[in-house]
């Protein structure tokens, strides 16, 4: 019997480690990535040259990895047809910013969403995007407000304030238009974007270009923070006047650029 023992125990251990080791696979196999098809070359692309059906096929990468510059294997059937913009080789990924989009922007419209142009007031930035992107849009508005006076019987006083805000944390372009209007002051062309919104949402954007001047911020993709309106607070004369506070004023010396010693 004593003999025996050490044989049980060891036939005890190995059974347990046995269900160790496959509790531990099967959590492994349950946490595996997602995988997610996604539209490549079957061939080297020319810069001009028309995607034909046997030109694509489906690679597959993490879901991590997805941007919105991927053109899902799924959609793939938008891209046929469109030249290229740039020349790629075999196997590589064909983005959106990649193809030449001739078509109609519906086949870019994801369900439930609306396309909306926007113009903005500085398109210092705008030369830098393309399709897919994802940008925050900011706008500067005026508010008024409303000064009680100290003389009860008086009206209050009604005075006009500027304030910054963001209007929508991630937008997703879906198209960027040349335009063909002048900016007389700056002389600048004025460059639509084409964003996808929800309808309600895209109601409120087509408004704001009419009350607010409206800015563009360039998310990095897929960035999941900073997606609450709320986070970005306000910016208004409180901000700076708070700025200010514990500062010391400058004085401009007689002679300006002179080291003091």
């Amino acid at each position: 019997m004593k003999n025996s023992i050490p044989l049980i125990m060891a036939v005890l251990l190995g059974l347990a480690a046995v269900f160790v080791v496959s509790r531990m696979m099967k959590k492994s196999s349950d946490t595996r990535e997602g995988m997610v098809s996604v539209v490549a070359a079957t061939r080297d692309l020319a810069v001009k040259e028309e995607i034909l059906d046997g030109y694509i096929w489906p690679r597959d990468i993490p879901e991590s990895s997805m941007s919105p510059r991927h053109v899902p294997w799924s959609k793939a059937t938008m891209i046929l047809g469109q030249p290229m913009l740039r020349s790629i080789k075999k196997n590589d990924f064909i983005l959106l910013n990649d193809v030449g989009m001739s078509k109609s922007l519906n086949l870019l419209v994801g369900e439930g969403e609306w396309a909306v142009p926007v113009t903005f007031s500085d398109n210092g930035i705008t030369q830098f995007l393309q399709p897919g992107d994802e940008i925050a849009i900011l706008g500067t508005f005026s508010v008024k407000k409303s000064i009680p006076s100290k003389d009860l019987s008086a009206e209050p006083s009604v005075v006009e304030e500027r304030a910054t805000s963001v209007i929508f944390p991630s937008v997703r372009i879906l198209d960027i238009g040349s335009g063909d209007g002048i900016s007389r002051e700056e002389g600048n062309n004025v460059r639509a974007v084409i964003v996808a919104l929800p309808p309600q949402q895209a109601a409120t954007l087509i408004a704001a270009q009419r009350v607010a001047e409206l800015y563009p911020a360039l998310r990095r993709a897929n960035d999941s923070s900073s997606l609450n309106r709320l986070d970005g607070g306000v910016v208004d004369d409180t901000t700076f006047l708070e700025l200010r506070k514990g500062l010391t004023p400058v004085k401009i010396p007689e002679i300006p650029g002179k080291v003091a010693k």
